[in-house]
């Protein structure tokens, strides 16, 4: 998954690079990248103060790069997470099936840019134990004379159970 997503990443400022000393190259049909995939992954979760879970699992993604002949920019990664985990502290088993959601959206030249990103992580014990849902929402959106107009960040913690 790294590789692709470097792959990604440098495709995306290699044709910003291109696009702003060529400007002609923008004026093309749109450029259309698009990978879908499932791959392994490994992390974890701190549940309050007294647990961390560690976890392992697939995440599959579905992203997509366009260059349109307006000479913008959108980029879009959508994935979710199917993770099986255990809690170090009390060995408790907890299951996360989250999703998460980026957008970007520039010109060549700089501005103005829109960036977006959502996850949604929720944690599911078995039995009576505690549940968590975790929430993470960003968004800067900088106007063409490079003014932040919209620009916040919000994480939210729900536990239940």
């Amino acid at each position: 998954m790294v590789g692709r997503l470097a792959r990604l990443l440098f495709l995306i400022a290699a044709s910003l690079f291109f696009a702003s000393i060529f400007p002609a190259l923008v004026s093309a049909d749109p450029l259309v990248y698009h990978d879908v995939g499932t791959y392994e992954i490994h992390g974890f979760y701190v549940i309050g103060p007294e647990e961390v879970v560690v976890c392992e699992g697939v995440i599959h993604y579905n992203i997509q790069l366009v260059f349109d002949s307006a000479g913008g920019a959108h980029w879009r990664i959508c994935a979710s997470h199917n993770l099986r985990g255990i809690g170090l502290t009390t060995g408790r088993k907890y299951q996360i099936v989250s999703t998460e959601t980026r957008h970007y959206n520039a010109r060549y030249a700089g501005f103005p840019y829109e960036w977006t990103y959502i996850n949604t992580s929720p944690l599911i014990s078995q039995g009576k134990l505690t549940n968590m849902i975790f929430t993470i929402r960003n968004q800067v959106t900088v106007n063409a004379n490079g003014e932040i107009t919209v620009s916040f960040s919000e994480i939210q913690i729900v536990y239940r159970g």
